[in-house]
């Protein structure tokens, strides 16, 4: 069962994994814990690669992300680069082209945005050890993926998707699918990851990124 039309949802990390809007709350898959926010103050959840923390929002009924337009965005902290891809968001029920779709920062520490075998790539590394936005939206309609970092347009190309996988839990900093070799942890502090429904437009985004 799923529904058709997606809900916002925002994850603030305060000291806990709920949905500010009290739905799709996250479990934790791998006990992690809680840093300082980006703004000194509240908090943030923190990952580490190793033993591959993660969250898991398997709240039914499952979003539905086929054929439709949505935007992702967070700030990071990601901890040095190892070379090694980072996810922040996803939802992957098997790894097939475009059925796995998954927000990260490549090996190379750029943006990354995939629906497996179906990649857009930023052209500006993330810096390691300080707080970044980061915004991902996909167009269904003129099939674009555009990735935005700090309020800034970072890229955008067409011919992407459409992600056609089906209904399956949301998961922040890791993707199981990819399980039992799975080296896409993120590694740092994640804050006010946000989903919408929608591909939310530049100035939108670049508000969002003035908040703070």
């Amino acid at each position: 069962m799923f529904i058709l039309i997606a809900p916002t949802i925002g994850w603030r990390f305060e000291n806990n994994l709920a949905d500010y809007f009290g739905i799709y709350n996250g479990t934790m898959q791998i006990n992690a814990t809680y840093g300082l926010g980006r703004n000194g103050s509240g908090a943030c959840i923190q990952l580490e690669k190793w033993p591959r923390e993660s969250i898991m929002v398997s709240v039914t009924p499952y979003i539905k992300l086929a054929s439709a337009s949505f935007s992702i965005e967070s700030w990071i902290n990601p901890s040095a680069n190892d070379n090694l891809e980072q996810v922040i968001f996803g939802q992957c029920p098997v790894l097939a082209v475009d059925e796995c779709m998954r927000t990260s920062l490549n090996g190379n520490g750029y943006l990354a945005f995939l629906f497996y075998g179906d990649t857009q790539t930023g052209s500006r590394i993330v810096p390691a050890n300080i707080w970044s936005h980061a915004a991902y939206v996909y167009n269904v309609t003129e099939k674009t993926m555009s990735l935005y970092l700090n309020g800034i347009l970072d890229t955008s190309g067409s011919g992407h998707g459409p992600f056609n996988g089906n209904p399956s839990p949301l998961e922040i900093g890791n993707i199981v699918a990819y399980n039992p070799y799975n080296n896409l942890t993120f590694d740092g502090c994640i804050d006010e990851i946000w989903f919408y429904p929608f591909a939310r437009t530049a100035a939108e985004i670049a508000a969002t990124f003035a908040l703070g």
